[in-house]
């Protein structure tokens, strides 16, 4: 059911895996940056970011598998939706308290924080519809894709302007 998908999938998949070795980088720069900051930051919006990313590499290399039924890949996504909307949730809650300057507005709210659970709900709507065998399904695993990885590059460029601004703050 995803044959015809195999490109996009292998597009945004490298794409993850690619965003999440830049996460890395960014993190290592900023080494020298206030311990309590920097890990405040890397907690509340690195790591989902990072889980963003990782997200759509996982769901991408599920999707490229070549299943002999549609029943295993459609359980996994389930799986997946479930796991990401729970993590998501927790995030948003743990984000809360921080008040990070990168979440201040309702775009920023809505990157951080609807995007994602969006997303989740969304793959485990594709992955139901994958063993029913919707057609459907397709679209809704390649929009989860994207929405992740549009929220984790959202996520990534506001957390590394807020890093870069706390430069030689304590």
């Amino acid at each position: 059911m995803l044959d015809g998908w195999n490109n996009f999938f292998t597009l945004t998949g490298s794409a993850g895996a690619t965003l999440i070795g830049l996460l890395f980088i960014v993190i290592t720069l900023n080494t020298g940056l206030s311990t309590s900051r920097t890990l405040d930051i890397a907690r509340a919006s690195m790591t989902p970011a990072l889980y963003s990313f990782g997200g759509v590499m996982l769901q991408s290399m599920v999707a490229v598998v070549p299943w002999r039924s549609r029943w295993p890949g459609g359980a996994i996504f389930v799986l997946l939706g479930i796991a990401g909307l729970v993590y998501r949730i927790h995030a948003v809650f743990e984000r809360r308290g921080l008040h990070l300057r990168a979440i201040q507005g309702s775009i920023d709210r809505i990157f951080h924080n609807a995007v994602p659970v969006i997303s989740s709900i969304v793959l485990i709507v594709g992955g139901a519809g994958l063993i029913q065998g919707a057609d459907i399904a397709p679209f809704a695993i390649a929009g989860s894709c994207t929405l992740l990885l549009v929220s984790g590059i959202y996520r990534a460029w506001g957390e590394t302007l807020a890093l870069i601004g706390t430069r030689g703050k304590p």
